[in-house]
């Protein structure tokens, strides 16, 4: 009776045992995925467990499984696998299986498989962090690829965000994120998006899980808000914390500040007496806060450079101010210390402040602390105003914020604690681009032209670093930049780079051999040379997001043109003008005399956030400046 029983039970348990194989080999067939999840998607996550447990302030462990398929070329970057470490971050378990689209394996990789190198870039001098990878070269599509990893880390500063969605055009079927917390450490939870996804959670004393399902693929859109703002996210953080060996504890960015001030700013801005000295003789005669903060900054920017050291706590904490002035580089953090001990010699005070550098508008989180920013300016409180230093750049103005700082939350560190402070937002009417030409028509069809350019505000950041390219390559960028010009020639190039005013001025001389068209006895002219509307926005049966329209501008054109001998203009088109809440715009020409006409544009574009039912007026506007902007007049002979 007992041999039955136990034949019983196995035979029980090798139907099991099959069962779940056959399932999972159903699960990693690509051929059965669900249509909802492969429209407009280039990979699909099948499934994703990130478990976190938080062992202790010293220690964190995340164990990651993922399953990914790839249906095309375009979606191969989101099977790539990998993990970072370094000194503080141990890898304890890796592996990852290909499978083919019928979900039978192609190849298996263990730890010992995977390649190994150096987290390097262009601008650090040494880092201490290591990535082990594989690469895998598909030979058919669709493929799916099963990833396993458990990472143990001793800093506990950062924990790491569920995002399920991390890019445009890929689909999530199952994505788990699970927080432990067995030894009941203070820790503070930010949610957002969650109701619009219909993210399950399940909260009990061992920790917190989140999951959702079936999360269709989504399509970007022009003149969106960012990816982040619109996906499910939970950011953890604790309030005892450990960062590369160094102890914290932060519960809001006032202890934040405080703490990054004590442990990785305070006591690093000495300097030798010799350097004080020569400091102090450099603004001896300047009369203001403002003028011996500009000449201290220039002074940065003559003898320094960058240079990124991203080693244990160094990649947090500044060199020493006196190993910057005697070595003459630094990274980020060491060159804005080095300027703010400069600053401080001469009884000027500054603050440390930790940013997020990228060109979209990315917050310091006023409403949730934690370990943030990838980057770090310095401010300067000037009466009611704040002076804001760029010291990483050799070639930025003085107090003058480009579109990786400009209107953002920032943490400023400060002895007594951290508070958050905006940077400098830019009006329309600041960002200004004036253009100005004398053009020449001439019988034969040809034009020549002198070009006046000045850009100040963001415009100046837009359009500033042409000046460091070849002569060769500039020629090639304002042949592109007036790409609708056939045959267009670039002569003489004179630039100017006011940085006292901030204020750019391009001087081109331009000609071509064929701007006219001849059509019987007449020449047919576009009026508006240098400033043609190019930007050529989508047109969507449902808009789905708010427009976004990050930065406004002005740009103003004035030119006048000389007709070719003999040839009067005809009839001139009437002023033309559109008022909407983006923006304006105007259109006219008018006639001098018989030879000469002079023709203005404006343009005037508002930033903001609109409801999504205004982006087919906000396209149309465009599309309206872009029509008028090609319009042609018709010349006649006399």
């Amino acid at each position: 009776m007992l041999q039955k029983i136990l034949l019983v039970s196995v035979v029980l348990t090798l139907f099991y045992v099959e069962q779940n194989s056959a399932q999972d080999d159903l699960r990693l067939q690509a051929i059965l995925l669900d249509s909802t999840l492969t429209k407009n998607a280039n990979a699909i996550v099948r499934s994703e467990e990130v478990t976190i447990e938080i062992k202790s302030i010293n220690s964190v462990v995340v164990k990651t499984k993922r399953i990914v398929t790839v249906l095309n070329k375009y979606g191969d970057g989101y099977a790539d696998c990998c993990e970072y470490y370094d000194p503080n971050r141990k890898i304890k378990k890796l592996e990852a299986i290909v499978y083919d689209s019928f979900g039978k394996e192609v190849k298996k990789y263990k730890k010992k498989d995977f390649k190994d190198r150096s987290v390097s870039d262009n601008s650090s001098l040494v880092r201490d962090d290591r990535i082990k990878y594989f690469e895998y070269t598909p030979l058919n599509y669709p493929y799916t690829l099963a990833f396993e990893s458990e990472v143990e880390n001793s800093t506990t500063a950062f924990i790491k965000y569920w995002k399920p969605i991390l890019a445009y055009r890929l689909s999530v079927e199952k994505s788990i994120y699970k927080i432990l917390n067995p030894s009941k450490i203070s820790i503070r939870y930010r949610e957002t998006n969650l109701d619009e996804y219909s993210v399950e959670t399940n909260k009990s004393n061992l920790g917190t899980t989140y999951k959702v399902f079936n999360i269709p693929a989504k399509l970007p859109e022009v003149c969106s808000l960012p990816l982040n703002d619109m996906i499910p996210m939970i950011k953890v953080a604790l309030n005892e914390f450990s960062l590369k060996g160094v102890k914290g504890f932060a519960k809001d960015w006032k202890s934040m500040g405080k703490w990054q001030y004590e442990n990785l700013v305070s006591g690093r801005d000495k300097l030798s007496e010799t350097t004080i000295e020569k400091v102090t003789e450099l603004v001896s005669d300047a009369t203001t806060t403002k003028e011996k903060a500009k000449r201290i900054y220039n002074y940065v920017q003559n003898k320094t450079r960058y240079i990124g050291i991203q080693l244990g706590i160094g990649g947090w904490m500044p060199m020493l101010a006196e190993d910057v002035d005697r070595l003459g580089y630094g990274d980020c953090k060491a060159l804005t210390n080095y300027t703010k001990a400069l600053l401080k010699s001469q009884g000027i005070s500054s603050n440390y402040c930790v940013v997020w550098r990228d060109s979209d508008k990315i917050n310091i989180d006023s409403e949730f602390t934690s370990m943030e920013g990838n980057h770090v300016i310095l401010n300067i409180p000037d009466g009611d105003k704040d002076i804001w230093l760029e010291c990483t750049s050799q070639t930025l103005p003085f107090d003058f914020n480009d579109s990786t700082t400009d209107d953002r939350n920032v943490l400023v560190v400060k002895p007594e604690g951290g508070t958050i402070k905006r940077t400098k937002k830019y009006e329309p009417e600041e960002n200004i681009l004036h253009t100005t030409a004398t053009v020449n028509l001439e019988v034969d069809r040809s034009m020549s032209a002198t070009v006046k350019r000045v850009s100040q505000g963001l415009e100046y950041d837009w359009n500033y670093n042409i000046q460091f390219e070849t002569s060769k390559d500039q020629k090639l960028y304002y042949k592109e930049f007036w790409g609708y010009i056939n045959n267009l020639e670039i002569g003489k190039i004179n630039l100017n780079d006011n940085k006292d005013d901030i204020k750019f001025t391009e001087d081109i001389e331009i000609s071509c051999v064929s701007y006219a068209k001849k059509v019987g006895s007449r020449l047919l002219i576009s009026p508006n040379l240098f400033s043609r509307d190019q930007i050529n926005l989508p047109k969507y049966d449902t808009r789905k997001t708010p427009l976004v329209i990050s930065r406004g501008y002005v740009n103003t054109d004035e030119y006048i043109i000389n007709l070719p001998d003999g040839y009067m203009a005809g009839n001139l088109p009437e002023k033309k003008s559109i008022e909407t809440v983006f923006g304006s715009y105007s259109y006219e020409l008018e006639k001098i005399d018989d030879k000469q006409l002079k023709f203005r544009r404006f343009l005037k574009i508002v930033d903001g956030t609109f409801p999504k039912e205004k982006y087919e007026e906000y396209r149309n506007f465009r599309s309206e400046i872009k029509k008028i902007d090609k319009s042609r007049i018709a010349l006649k002979q006399q």
